[in-house]
C-alpha cells in the first residue's frame, strides 16, 4: 500500500470514529435529559429514606469533612463545570482505544451515579454521568450539590451518608468529627467494602486524604501529623 493510500485509509478510519463517538454522545445526551426532567432534591430524598439515611446540613457538617473531600475527591469542585474536561476526554478515548474503562470522577459526577445509576456500571452510563453532571452544576448551587454528595454516599457497614457514618465509626455527630476522622471518613469512600474488612489499609486512604488537604492548603503539615497521630491512638 502506498503512503497516499495509506493516508486516505488513516482519515477514514479516524473519520469513522469521530462520527461514531459524536453519535453515541448524542445519544446519551438524550437519554441524561430525559433523566434530569424529574428534580435532583426529590430523587436525593428518596434516595436517602431508601437508605435511611440521617439526612444532615452542609452547615451542620465540620469544615473538615467538606475540604477533605474537595481535596481527594475533586480539587477544583467550585470552579469546574461538573466534569474535569480533561480527564474525560482522556478516560474516554482510553476506553474507546483500550476495550478497558477508566475513571475521571468529580464530586457532581458521583452524586450523579449514585443517583441515577446505582451500580449500573458501562461506557454508556459513564458518559451519560458526565453529561448529566453538567446539568446538574448549571442548575445547582454547589454547597447544595455538595451537602447531597455527603448524604447519599456510602461509607461501607450498611452506612449511607455522613449522618450515620459519624456515628458508626466514631459514635458522634458530623458537626464533631475531628480533622482525622473525617480524613477516614473520606479516604474510605473510594472502596468502602474493601476497606472496612481492612482498617489498615483504610488508615492508609486517611493518610492520603490528610496529605490532600495540605496540598490544597485546607490544613498545615504540622495539622496533618497532629490529626495522625491522634487517629492512630483512637
Amino acid at each position: 500500500m502506498t503512503v497516499r493510500w495509506l493516508a486516505i485509509f488513516t482519515c477514514i478510519i479516524s473519520a469513522t470514529v469521530i462520527l461514531a463517538v459524536a453519535a453515541f454522545i448524542y445519544f446519551s445526551m438524550n437519554q441524561a435529559e430525559e433523566k434530569i426532567t424529574e428534580k435532583l432534591p426529590d430523587l436525593v430524598s428518596r434516595e436517602a429514606a431508601k437508605h435511611k439515611v440521617i439526612y444532615t446540613k452542609l452547615s451542620d457538617i465540620n469544615p473538615y469533612v467538606k475540604e477533605a473531600a474537595i481535596a481527594s475527591q475533586d480539587e477544583r469542585f467550585y470552579t469546574n463545570p461538573g466534569v474535569d474536561i480533561k480527564g474525560t476526554a482522556r478516560a474516554i478515548f482510553y476506553s474507546l482505544f483500550s476495550g478497558h474503562r477508566q475513571g475521571a470522577s468529580t464530586i457532581t459526577e458521583q452524586l450523579a451515579k449514585n443517583i441515577y445509576y446505582g451500580d449500573v456500571d458501562s461506557l454508556k452510563t459513564d458518559i451519560e454521568t458526565k453529561i448529566l453532571a453538567l446539568y446538574i452544576t448549571q442548575k445547582y448551587p454547589k454547597n447544595s450539590i455538595l451537602e447531597w454528595y455527603l448524604n447519599i454516599i456510602y461509607f461501607g457497614h450498611n452506612t449511607y451518608g455522613i449522618g450515620k457514618a459519624g456515628k458508626i465509626y466514631f459514635g458522634v455527630q458530623p458537626k464533631d468529627l475531628s480533622l482525622g476522622e473525617a480524613a477516614y471518613l473520606i479516604g474510605i469512600i473510594n472502596l468502602p467494602g474493601y476497606y472496612e474488612k481492612h482498617p489498615a489499609q483504610a488508615l492508609d486512604e486517611a493518610k492520603a486524604a490528610l496529605n490532600s488537604m495540605v496540598k490544597n492548603k485546607y490544613i498545615t503539615p504540622e495539622e496533618k501529623n497532629q490529626a495522625w497521630i491522634k487517629l492512630n491512638s483512637e
